[in-house]
């Protein structure tokens, strides 16, 4: 079962069988007689033990991006792949170097309970389903018992609401932004766009005679799509404070295209970090660019005498129940700036019915 022999280089080595193939495995020790008694007596012994148990017939556990790049394997067929790869980048990032058997379920947790400060509980879960899967992965390949991953329940999240940015703010931060974000934020604070449907904007999609914007496609995941809903295909209107950031530039048809001419499919670590580093150096509590859509309904309800259905209608909302319910709660106080002047029971058919 284990053999013994000498090398040219004068040490003693074992051969045996391991993980389901012939191994090789040197001794450290000279070809001296009581070095053979020794590994006879006490190596051989021990090591007969273990492969009697088992514990050399299967597999040596490897590191979790071992298992998450079979677990990619099996879903390449998926429409969701690409997201999927950018998760299990992710989840490498997090746990990759760490020996699958010594994964704990303490460390999933902690780690589960951290990303709850930036993404949501759908996102998390998503996160965590394919921790789930790799270590499956693992679990069929039989070098571990246990999926640790498994029934491990969200903790209970309040998600912290979304602040619109204050006047100011809004100032400041285009004011200090680079190119590529000034234009951006300009028209995420004047337009109320979704960030796929700003980057999917061509030049001929804007009409500087009627001075109007046409939603005709988004960006999402990379690729280029229709927008979010069949209301979100729209036509908004350009506000006097954004047409001075519409400049064109010769070298693309895109709005926010690339040095080749190609569009810009995403907002990768370069320009999120860059939006970080923006906000920390306006001295501005972090909040993801999806506010610029809530800072200009917000905005539209507090500042103008448009209706809710108008509103609706500018940022693509399918009903105004979506208005009412996301963005009500930023304009209280409203209804205590009303005229007191006001008369509500004065109507000359009321006074005649009386």
């Amino acid at each position: 079962m284990v053999k013994m022999f000498r090398r040219s280089n004068g040490k003693l080595y074992l051969e045996y069988e391991a993980y389901g193939k012939m191994v090789q495995k040197s001794t450290r020790l000279e070809d001296t007689p009581k070095n053979r008694a020794f590994v006879k007596k006490e190596v051989i012994p021990a090591l007969q033990a273990k492969i009697l148990r088992g514990d050399l017939l299967k597999e040596k556990p490897k590191t979790f991006s071992h298992y998450a790049e079979i677990y990619l394997e099996e879903k390449k067929q998926l429409k969701s792949y690409e997201r999927l790869k950018k998760q299990i980048e992710v989840l490498n990032g997090a746990f990759g170097d760490i020996r699958i058997d010594r994964l704990k379920r303490s460390d999933i947790k902690a780690w589960i309970r951290q990303q709850l400060e930036f993404y949501t509980p759908k996102t998390v879960r998503n996160y965590l389903s394919n921790v789930h899967g790799v270590i499956r992965v693992a679990l069929d390949e039989e070098v571990i018992t246990d999926n640790v991953a498994k029934e491990i329940k969200l903790p209970k999240h309040h998600p912290k609401e979304v602040e619109p940015f204050t006047p100011e703010q809004v100032r400041k931060l285009i004011d200090n932004a680079n190119d590529f974000f000034r234009l951006y934020l300009a028209i995420g604070f004047y337009t109320g766009m979704r960030r796929g449907e700003i980057l999917g904007l061509m030049w001929s999609d804007i009409d500087f005679e009627t001075r109007t914007i046409s939603v005709r496609r988004s960006i999402t995941e990379g690729k280029i799509t229709t927008p979010k809903t069949h209301k979100s295909i729209r036509t908004v209107p350009i506000l006097d404070d954004l047409l001075p950031y519409l400049k064109k530039p010769k070298h693309s048809l895109w709005l926010f295209g690339a040095k080749d001419g190609s569009v810009v499919r995403n907002f990768n670590g370069t320009r999120k970090r860059q939006w970080r580093m923006l906000l920390a150096a306006c001295e501005i509590p972090y909040r993801k660019l999806y506010a610029t859509r809530h800072t200009f309904i917000v905005s539209m309800l507090k500042y103008t005498d448009l209706s809710i259905l108008e509103v609706a209608q500018i940022v693509g909302h399918t009903t105004t129940q979506m208005i009412v319910q996301n963005y009500g709660k930023y304009i209280k106080g409203e209804h205590l700036k009303i005229d007191r002047s006001v008369k509500l029971f004065t109507d000359k058919s009321t006074d005649s019915i009386a």
